[in-house]
């Protein structure tokens, strides 16, 4: 049987499990489903059980086929999430979702002063997505005694626990917690003191090659997998997706999906005074000798799924939309629809504004607006924002040698000629199936990154219409701005 290897990339939207020969890099197979959740009202959880139970069908039916040696299982995943698992190994709560905000309450108590050092720290602006938040909201209403036993485990790292009975973490997960020392590379004994939880519920941490381990001998015959299967925490989806598209230093790789960001990584240690000023996010990357530096947008694809919810229109209607839109706009034809500003803050704003308060707004409805127009004032909304980071994130001498683009965006030609005039920029549209999975293939096997099948073609910015949207953005900024006042002013009088 031919070696193999399966990649679990579990999403926000959907979790997929794909097979890869390893010796010639070739997918051949893919499974995928919409990753479970418990809904209650406004409060969205990861169903934990139903997950990891799709998730073990999905590789006992590969392995069953009996045509594949699979020989490494390789886990990526979105970050911020987790759940507390006591010393038998069961769930002392529920994995809230990585955008879930119950734990803001908890962020807004810590003082001036403890944001700061946790800056400082962390390389993170505190924020209730990051793990600590959630540990602090399970603590509570969860009723949890801190007793021996007890361990943080975030998503990957309790799919490869289920799989191999190992408590561990790799840093670029733990650089998500909030509980992690940036520049050290080890958990913060000070901040773990300062959130009132035991040091011992943070799991030990593995650094590059020390990451496999050997899957339990009763789950692999539960999965008809060889006794000697190693399993792999990768880590972070964004991260892990600039692997399979070869990110070098100096370059910015624009990650689209349900939430969309610019990503750098360095040698250095990222986090000066403009960075931390503009709440962007300092990690660690998949190799933990290198840096990351992080900004993201919490609502891109989200708004593009939000406005076609809101019209009820199916994704193939959805999509001649943008078809059209993008025929229009290209012969000149969306002048009036330009006036229609949207501003994307549907769960949130990101860098470098970062508030979880901050809610969303769209201005210049008229009685003739239509469905068209809507669908457009979305779609420049996105972009309008993607710009307010992108001027943030490179700073006034911090130049990019290119952009590469991954992602849904690809797929929509509307959306990546929008963001090519919104920041006046060529982009690079790096087509390539299943970033994610091939970025962990590539993690685990170097040799297979020649191999990766993708296609790069350029996106230029068209000048006239670069200029009207640069206009455009003066006027987006001014209605940001004072959104934010208005928003400040709620918040202060009524609470809101």
């Amino acid at each position: 049987m031919q070696a193999a290897a399966v990649v679990i990339d579990v999403g926000t939207t959907n979790t997929k499990i794909l097979l890869f020969d390893t010796s010639t890099a070739e997918l051949c197979s893919k499974r995928s489903f919409r990753t479970p959740k418990i809904i209650i009202r406004d409060e969205v959880d990861f169903d934990s059980a139903l997950l990891f139970q799709n998730i073990t069908d999905e590789i006992k039916n590969l392995a069953m086929a009996g045509c594949w040696h699979i020989e490494h299982i390789l886990i990526a995943s979105v970050g911020e999430m987790g759940v507390i698992v006591d010393a038998a190994g069961a769930l002392m709560g529920p994995m809230l979702a990585w955008n879930d905000s119950r734990g803001k309450e908890y962020i807004d108590s810590l003082s001036f002063t403890d944001w700061q050092r946790i800056q400082e720290i962390t390389g993170l602006p505190p924020h209730s997505n990051y793990s600590i938040a959630k540990i602090k909201w399970l603590e509570q209403h969860c009723h949890i005694a801190w007793e021996e036993g007890l361990t943080w485990l975030n998503l990957p790292d309790y799919i490869s626990f289920l799989l191999t009975g190992i408590r561990q973490t790799v840093s670029t997960m733990a650089s998500r917690t909030m509980a992690f020392d940036l520049r050290r590379g080890e958990w913060s004994e000070e901040l773990i003191m300062l959130y009132g939880v035991p040091r011992s519920i943070f799991p030990p941490l593995a650094y590059g090659g020390d990451v496999a381990h050997v899957i339990e001998l009763s789950m692999a015959r539960r999965l008809g997998l060889d006794e000697n299967t190693r399993v792999s925490v990768v880590g972070h989806d964004h991260m892990v997706g600039s692997l399979a598209v070869g990110l070098k230093e100096g370059e910015l790789l624009n990650s689209t999906g349900t939430t969309e960001g610019f990503l750098r990584i360095s040698s250095a240690y990222p986090m000066g005074e403009c960075e931390r000023s503009a709440k962007l996010a300092g990690g660690r990357f998949v190799f933990p000798e290198k840096f990351t530096l992080y900004g993201s947008l919490p609502a891109a694809g989200l708004s593009y799924e939000w406005a076609r919810k809101m019209f009820r229109l199916s994704q193939k209607e959805a999509d001649q939309v943008y078809m059209d839109l993008l025929e229009d706009y290209r012969a000149g034809k969306m002048q009036s629809a330009q006036e229609l500003l949207f501003i994307p803050h549907l769960v949130g704003s990101g860098s470098p504004d970062k508030n979880i308060h901050a809610r969303g707004m769209l201005y210049g409805l008229t009685a003739n607006t239509s469905i068209k127009d809507f669908f457009y004032a979305v779609a420049q909304g996105v972009c309008m924002e993607l710009r307010h980071l992108y001027d943030t994130f490179i700073g006034k001498d911090n130049a990019v040698s290119s952009i590469k683009v991954i992602g849904p965006a690809t797929k929509n030609d509307l959306w990546l000629q929008l963001k090519a005039d919104a920041l006046n920029q060529t982009i690079f549209v790096t087509e390539v199936d299943e970033a994610v999975s091939y970025g962990a293939l590539v993690y685990a096997y170097p040799s297979l990154a020649k191999r990766v099948p993708m296609s790069v073609r350029a996106v230029h910015p068209n000048a006239e219409y670069a200029e009207k949207l640069n206009r455009l953005y003066t006027a987006y900024m001014g209605l940001y701005e004072r959104k934010i006042m208005m928003e400040q002013f709620l918040f202060l009088v009524i609470g809101i």
